[in-house]
């Protein structure tokens, strides 16, 4: 009985604390606070979601230009085609020929640039023979390592002006082989001599056109010979003259 009267009592307690628990309870919480704000995440699943924002359309890919002439697509990548320079790549050839000293190979390379000259290529046609000789004889007359360029290109210039002149013979050959002018080509030192390459290139250079003195210089010399045009002096060989023709209205 005892035991009853005890549960039937702690039943009767406990519903009677439920109503002022609750009350206690909504009391306490601040003004400012209700249900919402205490469980956000139940709130936030229970409202409509907001329907997804539309992605910004991508821009346009800009088209690729029209192609230009000389090109090409491989593998998906446009290249260009470049048409080879052939004339000066066999000018090339007869440079390096003639810096190893090999004839065959230099006139060799002589004959395939003047073809891809007459098949529309850019330059002049140059003989590798003269260039071989003249590059020599720049070289005999002026291949020490501390003389300048413009001092070969001078050396050089006078023989291509004697070609020129009515005056003297109108090849290299016979201009430096002339008796009594270019004693140094008829030495055994000339006979085994192979040009280095800046004298090779001053004497293409020449054999292309350019130029360094007037037309009417067709002296070189030790001395004073004519009308003094320009000079180089040098300490080991001595000063050397360029001097004008005596007959200047040959070269007007």
């Amino acid at each position: 009985m005892m035991r009853k009267r005890r549960r039937l009592i702690a039943a009767l307690c406990l519903l009677l604390t439920l109503p002022l628990h609750g009350y206690a309870e909504q009391e306490l919480l601040p003004a400012h606070m209700n249900v919402r704000t205490l469980y956000p995440r139940e709130e936030a699943s229970a409202e409509t979601p907001a329907p997804p924002q539309d992605s910004p359309a991508p821009s346009p890919t800009p088209a690729p230009p029209p192609p230009e002439e000389g090109d090409f697509v491989l593998l998906g990548h446009r290249s260009r085609s470049v048409p080879l320079d052939m004339a000066g790549y066999y000018l090339e050839e007869m440079r390096e020929a003639a810096v190893r000293g090999s004839m065959s190979a230099g006139r060799a390379a002589e004959q395939s640039r003047n073809a891809a000259l007459a098949a529309g290529g850019m330059g002049t046609a140059v003989s590798f023979d003269d260039l071989y000789l003249l590059a020599r004889v720049i070289d005999a007359m002026a291949g020490s390592d501390w003389l300048t360029d413009d001092f070969r290109m001078c050396v050089g210039e006078v023989v291509l002006n004697r070609v020129a002149s009515p005056e003297f013979p109108n090849t290299i050959r016979d201009v430096v082989y002339q008796r009594g002018q270019y004693a140094v080509v008829n030495t055994a030192h000339f006979a085994a001599l192979t040009p280095r390459w800046e004298c090779v290139d001053c004497a293409l250079r020449l054999l292309q056109g350019e130029r360094h003195m007037v037309a009417a210089v067709v002296y070189q010399a030790d001395y004073l010979q004519g009308e003094l045009f320009t000079m180089f002096p040098d300490r080991q060989l001595g000063s050397t003259y360029f001097c004008l023709s005596d007959r200047l209205e040959l070269y007007s």
